[in-house]
């Protein structure tokens, strides 16, 4: 019994672990984060953790689970206020980080500096000793997305005299007409990228 409570409350510490980290999350982004199984036993999983106050739920298009006051507390959480326009963001670059294997080191909106320049990508990571910056269409306007590319344009060629490659930068949109307008855009300046 006192093996399957501490099994119990690892499970739990897990999850909110991963919410720490995420800030939101439906409940199909925690179960394949965490592998919590079924629909079912990911739905009982976290009701019971709504129960116990250490997440909350907000209905959005579907469920969205956040650290409540109490979770944060008991896995010693710095996070901040949480507000509410983050919510599509923040999925997408959780969908993204699913799609992209869930990379070990994943940083989120992490300043990337060079010179007098400065970039704050929504993710940034490694993978195969090559950076990745992602980057979120989701409420920016395009000619911001524009200057965002001109300045990755900049730091590819610092980052390729330091460390002998080329990053990817990936962008997430969910509109047609702007993910060509994204790719026009990155040819255009001369930047790897990829879109999803």
């Amino acid at each position: 019994m006192l093996a399957q409570q501490q099994k119990k409350n690892l499970r739990h510490e897990q999850i909110m672990l991963s919410l720490d980290n995420l800030t939101y999350a439906t409940r199909e982004q925690l179960q394949i984060i965490n592998n919590l199984g079924g629909d079912r036993n990911a739905q009982r999983i976290l009701q019971c953790m709504e129960k116990e106050k250490l997440i909350n739920a907000a209905r959005y298009e579907k469920k969205i689970y956040y650290l409540s006051n109490r979770g944060k507390q008991r896995i010693g959480s710095k996070q901040g206020d949480l507000k509410k326009s983050w919510i599509t963001h923040t999925l997408m670059r959780n969908d993204l980080y699913i799609k992209l294997g869930m990379p070990k080191e994943w940083y989120k909106e992490r300043p990337v500096t060079w010179g007098d320049n400065k970039l704050i990508p929504d993710a940034t990571f490694k993978k195969r000793g090559e950076f990745h910056f992602v980057e979120i269409d989701n409420q920016q306007t395009m000619k911001t997305n524009i200057e965002k590319i001109a300045k990755y344009r900049e730091l590819s060629n610092v980052i390729f005299k330091q460390f002998n490659h080329t990053p990817i930068l990936i962008w997430h949109s969910l509109s047609e007409f702007r993910k060509n307008k994204l790719r026009e855009a990155c040819k255009k300046a001369g930047v790897k990228h990829v879109i999803y």
